[in-house]
């Protein structure tokens, strides 16, 4: 059986299955990688000036704030779901975000990249955002292999009913 790891102010809860241990340090290089790919498009290398050039400011921030709003909001309820609110055990959340995908936070998460990539119109941060998202598939692989280790058919069954990423129309 797979531990996974918990954070040391939640490891007497039994209601967490746990996460992949680097997962947050991993964010944090992705998100230092992404700013200085970004960064240095725009003010240095210059890849992407070429469409900067063409499309109007005001395009790139019309799609950036609902993104931004929708990617904080997917981030904020799923982080309160399953750290504010404490269970008596582990149990499938299904209620809120968690019924539209079964990561709303990575979700969130992708989105707010995208939301700068959008912003910024920026080549090499598009390139980094690719690598963004396998790294957040992957860490939900991670996660949902610890969960049907300890739900079962109860975290299959959500699987089938939920997707992991893109909601269902």
């Amino acid at each position: 059986m797979n531990k996974g790891h918990k954070r040391h102010n939640y490891e007497k809860r039994v209601d967490l299955a746990g996460e992949y241990r680097w997962g947050d340090a991993d964010q944090i290089i992705l998100f230092i990688i992404f700013v200085i790919g970004m960064v240095s498009d725009l003010f240095f290398i210059k890849v992407s000036s070429s469409w900067q050039d063409v499309i109007p400011w005001y395009f790139p921030v019309i799609i950036f704030i609902p993104l931004i709003f929708i990617s904080g909001y997917l981030v904020q309820s799923g982080l309160k779901k399953v750290f504010k609110e404490e269970r008596k055990e582990l149990e499938v959340i299904r209620s809120g975000v968690f019924g539209i995908v079964r990561h709303p936070i990575y979700l969130g998460s992708i989105l707010i990249f995208l939301s700068f990539v959008i912003l910024s119109l920026s080549l090499v941060s598009l390139i980094i955002w690719f690598v963004i998202i396998i790294f957040y598939y992957f860490i939900c692989r991670y996660e949902e292999k610890l969960l049907v280790e300890r739900l079962g058919e109860k975290y299959r069954d959500y699987m089938k009913e939920v997707s992991m990423l893109i909601p269902r129309i």
